[in-house]
């Protein structure tokens, strides 16, 4: 029987962790472009639901979700604000003795996609999917002062 992760709450029905899963979604996204165009959202989700972004980067990435998903940015776009973002002159990833963030009961996960991809097509409506709820219930790991 797999365990629940211990960030995001995911149970893989392959007994994979969120991380093996990860690293094979980013072997696929970076060997076939037709994975490759969700790559900005499949990071984007496993980071949030890991932990993996410093307090500036979730503020940061919220917005870019924001543009990205409801206002249509295309991802040059994203990367240009990226360019100016947090990353320029400050950690991306969160610190090793950061506090800990609050727990969400998140709606979906990197396990949801995994359990449900059967092709290209799938996958990138799925990780798409996967964006829209993160971007929905990442609110209580923002913190508006960084």
């Amino acid at each position: 029987m797999s365990e629940a992760c211990p960030l995001c709450g995911a149970v893989s029905t392959e007994g994979k962790t969120c991380e093996e899963i990860y690293h094979e979604f980013l072997a696929l996204e970076f060997t076939d472009p037709d994975y490759g165009r969700v790559h900005f959202l499949t990071v984007a989700c496993y980071m949030i639901q890991h932990e993996g972004y410093s307090d500036e980067s979730y503020v940061w990435v919220e917005s870019a979700l924001r543009k990205y998903l409801q206002e249509g940015w295309p991802i040059s776009m994203i990367r240009e604000d990226a360019a100016r973002g947090p990353g320029r002159d400050k950690g991306v990833r969160r610190p090793a003795d950061a506090p800990h963030l609050p727990k969400i009961a998140w709606s979906m996960t990197i396990a949801d996609v995994a359990a449900q991809m059967h092709d290209a097509e799938s996958y990138c409506r799925l990780i798409e999917q996967w964006g829209h709820a993160a971007l929905k219930e990442m609110g209580p790991l923002v913190v508006n002062n960084p």
